[in-house]
């Protein structure tokens, strides 16, 4: 439609009434016929929806992608099954209301829960953490963790929900490259072997220094902690999933004996492996 300069057309409709067509409203079909936005008819039909309907469904049709979502006091409240999967356990039941203390090292859940607390705490979203989490075949996949806050009806934050997706070359954060990839693919399918700084620089094609240096920007922590970090959790998952010896998980998990893996679990679970088994199945009560 071409418009005069004194801003009418053929059809003498002048720029403040075309404007004022476009923006009318949609009606309700019930009511008092008062106008109804496509936004409110939105807002109404998603509360007749049922909370988190469809969404496990949903994400159950996307491959290597999981969720959870925790309450403000860090308690998994929904999760899926392959969460459930993912940290060990066979039931939701064995999931539900346990915090991040109840799965890893003291440490690493204590930065969970700083990371939950910031997201709470700001409204933001935290992206791309990445996590090592043990396979069934005791092999290491590495995952990709974003968060989002949670708020109830009156926008208060009541939690965040977060995201799990599977890392692999062709998705890993572009800053990671080839080289740290390659480095997180050896430490998950040899951690039960001999590592040391200078076999993983090798493997990243780097001086050890420069890898060394490349590794903490990257993961903020050692490459020698990150590798006690995958063979605890190879640890923990033994002691859920198996009948295994306490030597015999210490062996196949990498460690040098029994007692290096005690100490060192200890340190990070604040409990021994002995007792966080006997707990675990429900035994004993670990005192925190």
């Amino acid at each position: 439609m071409r418009l005069s300069a004194s801003g009418t057309s053929g059809s003498s409709r002048s720029r403040t009434e075309i404007h004022a067509v476009r923006r009318i409203p949609h009606r309700g079909r019930a009511g008092a016929g008062d106008p109804v936005t496509i936004e409110s008819q939105a807002a109404a039909f998603l509360a007749t929806i049922e909370p988190a309907a469809h969404v496990e469904e949903l994400v159950s049709f996307l491959p290597d992608v999981n969720y959870f979502a925790k309450d403000r006091f860090g308690r998994f409240m929904l999760m899926d099954e392959g969460f459930v999967s993912l940290l060990g356990c066979a039931r939701r039941s064995e999931v539900l209301g346990k915090t991040d203390f109840d799965f890893f090292p003291r440490d690493i859940a204590s930065k969970y829960v700083t990371d939950d607390a910031r997201v709470m705490r700001t409204g933001r979203p935290l992206r791309n953490l990445t996590e090592p989490i043990p396979n069934a075949d005791r092999t290491f996949s590495w995952w990709m963790v974003n968060k989002v806050p949670l708020r109830d009806r009156a926008g208060v934050s009541a939690g965040v929900a977060g995201l799990l997706s599977r890392l692999s070359l062709h998705n890993a954060p572009s800053h990671y490259g080839k080289s740290m990839f390659a480095v997180l693919e050896h430490i998950g399918r040899h951690y039960q072997e001999e590592i040391t700084v200078n076999v993983l620089a090798a493997v990243a094609g780097m001086s050890e220094r420069a890898f060394s240096r490349n590794f903490v920007l990257t993961f903020q922590m050692t490459p020698m902690r990150y590798v006690n970090r995958v063979r605890l959790q190879a640890a923990r998952h033994a002691l859920l999933n198996s009948n295994l010896p306490l030597a015999g998980i210490a062996e196949e998990s990498g460690f040098y004996d029994q007692s290096h893996m005690t100490a060192l679990f200890t340190r990070l679970y604040g409990v021994s492996p002995r007792r966080y088994r006997a707990a675990r199945l429900g035994k004993v009560a670990v005192l925190s």
